[in-house]
């Protein structure tokens, strides 16, 4: 057998192997009981929760904030209290950018968010990655205040 063949023989083998293994662990690492991955509809979701009360934030709107926010956090506070907490602590998002998603759960997850915060002693900026926290109330995706931006 002439040695191009048999070269490509063994290419072709390895070549099958490779693929072969590369199916079998990406078998394991999807059913191995770890964190679920988001589908692009769930990432969408997540993103415009997210995106939504970031922009509220920036946008110095409390009431639309509040309508983002987890049942359970908004059992915690009435939208009236809502707005003068936001009123007592005058401090918003300059500028944000969505990052990766987690999905840590089929009903929780969680996204990174680079914000620039205004420097209350200087004027300057303050550059920091914050993670956002939601969880998923009815097939809709909501903040949980008291987790995020911790």
């Amino acid at each position: 057998m002439p040695r191009k063949i048999r070269i490509l023989i063994v290419l072709l083998i390895l070549g099958l192997v490779g693929g072969f293994s590369g199916v079998l662990f990406s078998l394991a690492r999807s059913s191995g009981g770890g964190v679920p991955r988001a589908s692009l509809a769930e990432d969408l979701a997540v993103r415009q929760a997210a995106g939504g009360y970031l922009q509220a934030w920036q946008d110095q709107a409390p009431e639309r904030m509040y309508v983002y926010l987890s049942r359970s956090d908004r059992e915690l506070v009435s939208p009236d209290e809502y707005q003068k907490h936001f009123e007592a602590f005058p401090v918003f998002p300059q500028h944000f950018k969505l990052g990766a998603i987690k999905l840590l759960a089929a009903d929780k997850a969680s996204i990174k968010v680079r914000v620039m915060w205004p420097e209350m002693s200087e004027e300057k900026m303050l550059d920091r990655e914050e993670q956002l926290i939601l969880v998923k109330e009815n097939d809709v995706w909501r903040i949980r205040e008291d987790e995020s931006l911790n």
